[in-house]
């Protein structure tokens, strides 16, 4: 960083040197123009005298008709050297002398005439002055005047003065340019220094110092104000990092728990899972034995609670471990092509005694001939019975659910609609959060744990498919899920099959 500091301090330098010689060279002109105009006064008044000086014997030489003698007056005229050109007329105009000389050739004379113009020219009167009577004019003197000779001293005093003025200028500005450097430039590069070393990342309590001289001047301040500021930040990035160390700490521990719950749930789920599978297999034979059910139909029937309770709650833990597998990323899938008729076909069967028992009308929809998708079999069907199941639970007696599949120019969708009691427009944002319930009225009336959605809306993000729901108070449900034609899931079938 030096050589930057350095260029700058001589690029300050040169650029104060040559603004003072620009200012010097200005101001040098302006009284050059002013001297010109004064040089060009005296130079009248001077030939105005000398002209007085000979007017006496001009006025003689025009009285007398005396033309050697105004040859006379003339040649002394001339000897003023400014002087190129004179002659002597008498009263009627004649001309009684003349004399003149050549012009002296300079490549400054176009210089000196654009500053004091071409030639001057003077005509004096000459009169007779009889005694006890009015003087009369008995002839004219006519002088005229080289203004290049006149100009050509001018301009050398002015040279000499312009180059002196630009001399002093240049000292000027270089005794300006040392103290400024001294004064300002210096403090503030040693102040840009010590900011250059300053790592944002780490201040690790750099202040920088103020500048010898200029604890009570703006730089003191600036230097005061700046170290203010870098202890402020200091303390914020200090602040900052203890709150993140904090929430890093709170992250881990929060995953750990996450880990735990999930491994936890996974763990209780596998655990209750046998217990129950020897509940509803031993209900099951108590259920359909012979012997059992001719002891009377009391004993059938508990066989039936026992077996129904325990069904529901298998089902509950299956959609707890599927949504913890999810939901720490160990839920695979295995996609494979799937007829959508017969897909759909299977799911109608198995909830038709549900249907039939509630007096509901449940009918299936399959779609053109031959629609496929392609999907994990056992996650289609999860979704498509999580719907029924729903729309069978929500759908007053006498009722009607329909199953239905369809292609659009995007993927093949399937949708479940019923005619049950809808779902109010502030609630549809929320149905497929966990554990979530509408309000606890229609919970007690209807059951359900929460979890039937918030699978479906998972197994459904898992296909990269779209859930999408439409309801009406009241008026019915119809839920949609549109599977696409590119997904990743059908790419994985494509590179199995090759």
């Amino acid at each position: 960083m030096a050589p930057l500091f350095d260029r700058l301090s001589f690029r300050q330098a040169r650029n104060t040197v040559i603004v003072a010689v620009l200012l010097g060279l200005f101001a040098s002109g302006l009284d050059l123009v002013d001297d010109a105009r004064r040089e060009r006064t005296v130079q009248r008044r001077t030939l105005e005298e000398v002209t007085e000086i000979v007017a006496e014997a001009a006025s003689k030489a025009a009285y007398d008709l005396d033309s050697p003698l105004a040859s006379d007056v003339l040649k002394g005229l001339l000897s003023y050297r400014p002087i190129f050109q004179a002659s002597i007329h008498d009263e009627f105009g004649a001309r009684l002398a003349a004399r003149e000389r050549s012009k002296i050739d300079s490549n400054l004379r176009m210089f000196s005439e654009w500053l004091f113009g071409d030639e001057l020219d003077l005509s004096v009167p000459l009169y007779y002055e009889p005694l006890n009577r009015p003087r009369l004019q008995i002839g004219r003197l006519s002088v005229s005047v080289d203004s290049h000779i006149t100009a050509t001293a001018f301009l050398e005093r002015a040279r000499s003065n312009l180059i002196s003025g630009l001399f002093r200028n240049l000292l000027l500005g270089l005794v300006l340019t040392a103290m400024f450097h001294v004064m300002v430039t210096k403090p503030i590069l040693a102040i840009s220094k010590a900011v250059s070393r300053i790592e944002p990342e780490s201040l690790d309590g750099c202040l920088i110092e103020v500048p010898r001289g200029h604890d009570g001047d703006e730089l003191g301040v600036l230097v005061s104000r700046t170290n203010h500021f870098l202890k402020a930040f200091d303390a914020s990035l200090r602040e900052r990092a203890r709150y993140a160390d904090e929430l890093r700490g709170a992250l881990i521990r929060a995953e750990e728990g996450s880990r735990s719950k999930s491994q936890f749930l996974s763990t209780m789920s596998h655990e209750l899972r046998t217990p129950l599978n020897a509940i509803i297999g031993f209900s099951e034979l108590i259920r359909d034995d012979p012997a059992a059910q001719a002891t009377g139909e009391a004993l059938g029937d508990y066989a039936r609670e026992i077996h129904g309770s325990g069904s529901q709650l298998l089902q509950i833990i299956n959609d707890l471990l599927d949504l913890t597998e999810i939901d720490s990323g160990n839920h695979a899938i295995h996609p494979e092509p799937l007829e959508v008729a017969r897909l759909l076909e299977t799911c109608a069967r198995i909830v038709a005694g549900t249907a039939r028992e509630r007096h509901l009308r449940l009918t299936v929809d399959p779609g053109p001939e031959g629609t496929a998708l392609i999907a994990d079999a056992r996650a289609v069907r999860q979704i498509i019975l999580n719907l029924l199941s729903n729309a069978l639970k929500f759908t007053p007696e006498g009722g009607w659910v329909t199953l239905s599949g369809g292609r659009t120019a995007h993927g093949v969708v399937l949708a479940v609609a019923d005619n049950g009691i809808g779902i109010d427009p502030s609630d549809i944002a929320r149905v497929c959060e966990p554990f979530w319930q509408a309000e606890p009225v229609l919970s007690r009336r209807y059951g359900g744990t929460g979890l039937g959605m918030p699978l479906v809306q998972a197994l459904v993000d898992l296909h990269d498919a779209r859930l999408k729901i439409d309801s009406v108070v009241g008026q019915g449900t119809r839920v949609t899920v549109e599977f696409p034609m590119v997904s990743h899931v059908a790419h994985e079938v494509v590179s199995l099959s090759k």
